[in-house]
């Protein structure tokens, strides 16, 4: 084989792999990937400092990852979020963790206090099928919670 064509060829194997191999068991098995599959909806609620954590509020957790890359969008009924920055840290001796910046923007009938704003989040995994941790809103909101999730799909 010439130089240009085993790359392409690398290449094609790297982004299968990147997009689908990564997600089998026997890939899995053999030790080649450590990296837990959150691809999907999560449903959830989340709670929050600014009423005391009086109230739960329904939440729509969407994760698209690959073996690389994973992007977050939360949605609940006044405002939605995506992550600017994500990761999915495997060697935690707490377990697997999910980890994002996100950006927050309110939905037209939330409340006139709502406004755009940034924060974090670090979510935990257990059992395969529930994410709970915490975020906080971040320099103005000074807001803070608890999320949990249950994988739907």
């Amino acid at each position: 084989m010439e130089g240009p064509s085993s790359l392409a060829f690398y290449g094609v194997l790297y982004a299968f792999f990147d997009t689908h191999l990564w997600k089998y068991r026997l890939v899995r098995r053999l030790g080649l990937v450590k990296t837990p599959n959150l691809n999907g909806r999560w449903d959830g609620y989340l709670t929050s400092s600014f009423d005391r954590h009086s109230k739960r509020y329904d939440v729509v957790l969407s994760i698209f990852q690959t073996w690389t890359q994973v992007a977050v969008f939360l949605s609940t009924p006044t405002s939605v979020s995506h992550s600017c920055v994500a990761v999915v840290q495997v060697s935690d001796p707490d377990g697997v963790a999910l980890v994002y910046q996100y950006q927050n923007e309110p939905l037209a009938g939330a409340a006139g206090t709502m406004h755009m704003h940034y924060g974090t989040a670090m979510l935990r995994m257990s059992n395969r099928a529930v994410l709970t941790g915490t975020y906080y809103a971040g320099r103005d909101r000074r807001t803070f919670g608890q999320i949990s999730c249950f994988r739907v799909a």
